[in-house]
């Protein structure tokens, strides 16, 4: 998935989906655990990141099993709520 301004730093991991991310400041701190820090510049690093991924027994379960936990300490409707207040401060 190619997106951009963090949009799978949530449902990604949430549904069990591991993302390899450049590392950069925000990302790193978000999906430390549930990714894979990659070179996107690199298609040599990219390359090895994804066979990585796909070869080293037990890593794929341990991002997913990561990611659906770091997704259940941020509840949307958690993150809805404080945008909703952050809203009403505003006006």
């Amino acid at each position: 998935m190619d997106q951009q301004a963090g949009v799978p730093t949530g449902p990604c991991p949430a549904c069990g989906l591991p993302v390899l991310y450049q590392p950069v400041p925000g990302l790193n701190e978000s999906l430390a655990a549930t990714g894979l820090a990659t070179d996107f510049t690199n298609p040599a690093a990219l390359a090895r990141d994804l066979d990585r991924l796909r070869t080293t027994p037990g890593l794929l379960p341990a991002l997913q099993e990561a990611g659906r936990a770091n997704a259940a300490c941020y509840p949307l409707s958690t993150t809805a709520a404080a945008l909703t207040d952050l809203g009403r401060q505003l006006n």
